[in-house]
């Protein structure tokens, strides 16, 4: 008797699972397709400020300028007065100071109620090298905090409203790396939504000192506006400023800054990255953390049954080491189309990685496929007939 003809019933049902499982996973990855969703920022009602909701972004459209005759700053600061909405248990991106070729380059982070500060440095487009310092138990849900970061020669000083909380000496933040595109409430390239609300950022070429960290802490606090101060006050709150964000506008699409040169940050209409790869490599996309990790195993997971039902399919006409190449080719070529349509989703990611674990996990399943097992499997739910039902009705 001809091995097609017998194996025929099973080949019907199996090609209903494949379309099955293919259209699982493309739900799965890609609903809803919505290019532009809402961006979730809006305005403070009733102060100055802006709350970041799930899916809320703001940036600089350009980089960030250092002031004349500033070109040899050995310091730097950065100063921001926010409340984050809760505590989060995976890491969720505040700010970034953002170039072309180092996407991450400052990154201020929060996860549970610590600031995670990160500096990225790369000497290649796959070499990337990223320093961490941290400060636990600032940043505590629906409470203000002005959180300064001090930088200079000996280190940098971590401070929480106006007062010292931590030192990293071997810790720092050189002025050039501040002098590029600044984004708020995500990471410029992956989304990390932060949630929480905004009412002040400043960033210096100068280290502050614990006075001056102090005096600001008070300027930001009493909410002394720049604009209706006198000369001398509105010196003090711009001295070494390369740019000052009072959110004071409480209505439109632009944060100005109160030094001119600096850029002002939009407010886009719908949540974008502004630095998305296409299809980003796994080095970038490595984080040695317990998500990253559950992700990669959820990935080769999901893909499996996909390749157990592509696998017995395709050995009912081929032989077992073919059905399995074909079968790991076909999950392939699918996680690679689902991860180029994904760079088109904002809130969705793109990059090889997932290519790679999808088709690791196809493989997996098609190597699970044995004709024995499949069949068993059909006959367990009942898409095809048992070998009895078959012998009497043969």
């Amino acid at each position: 008797m001809n091995r097609n003809t017998v194996l025929q019933p099973e080949r019907k049902p199996l090609a209903i699972l494949c379309i099955l499982a293919v259209l699982a996973l493309l739900w799965a990855t890609l609903w809803p397709f919505n290019p532009h969703p809402k961006n979730e920022v809006a305005w403070l009602p009733d102060a100055n400020g802006i709350r970041f909701g799930y899916g809320g972004i703001a940036f600089t459209q350009t980089a960030l300028r250092p002031q004349p005759g500033t070109a040899a700053a050995t310091g730097c600061a950065i100063e921001m007065l926010l409340s984050p909405a809760t505590n989060v248990d995976k890491a969720a991106t505040i700010l970034t100071f953002s170039a072309e070729n180092n996407p991450e380059g400052v990154m201020l982070r929060q996860w549970r109620s610590s600031l995670l500060v990160f500096l990225s440095s790369r000497s290649g487009p796959l070499k990337v090298k990223f320093t961490e310092s941290d400060v636990f138990g600032i940043l505590q849900p629906k409470r203000f905090v002005l959180v300064t970061i001090s930088s200079g020669p000996q280190g940098t000083t971590f401070y929480a409203d106006g007062k010292p909380v931590s030192e990293a000496p071997k810790f720092r933040v050189l002025p050039t790396d501040l002098y590029r595109q600044i984004v708020m409430g995500s990471s410029p390239t992956n989304f990390q939504s932060w949630q929480g609300q905004v009412r002040g950022l400043a960033v210096y070429d100068t280290e502050l000192t614990a006075a001056e960290v102090s005096a600001h802490y008070a300027d930001w606090i009493t909410g002394d506006a720049v604009e209706t101060a006198t000369v001398a006050r509105r010196d003090h709150h711009l001295n070494h400023a390369v740019a000052r964000y009072g959110f004071s506008e409480r209505s439109g699409g632009e944060v100005h800054s109160e030094v001119a040169s600096a850029p002002p940050i939009t407010i886009p209409r719908s949540f974008t990255l502004p630095r998305k790869p296409m299809l980003d490599n796994p080095v970038n996309e490595f984080d040695a953390s317990k998500i990253w990790v559950r992700d990669v195993v959820e990935n080769i997971i999901g893909f499996m049954p996909l390749g157990f039902v592509l696998g017995g399919y395709f050995a009912l006409s081929r032989s077992r080491g073919m059905a399995i190449l074909v079968a790991t080719l076909c999950g392939g070529f699918l996680s690679f189309t689902i991860e180029l349509l994904q760079y088109y989703i904002p809130r969705r990611g793109s990059g090889w990685t997932d290519v790679i674990t999808n088709s690791t996990g196809t493989l997996l399943g098609a190597l699970l496929a044995r004709p024995q097992l499949v069949w068993a499997a059909l006959r367990l739910v009942n898409l095809v007939p048992s070998k009895n039902r078959r012998e009497a009705t043969g």
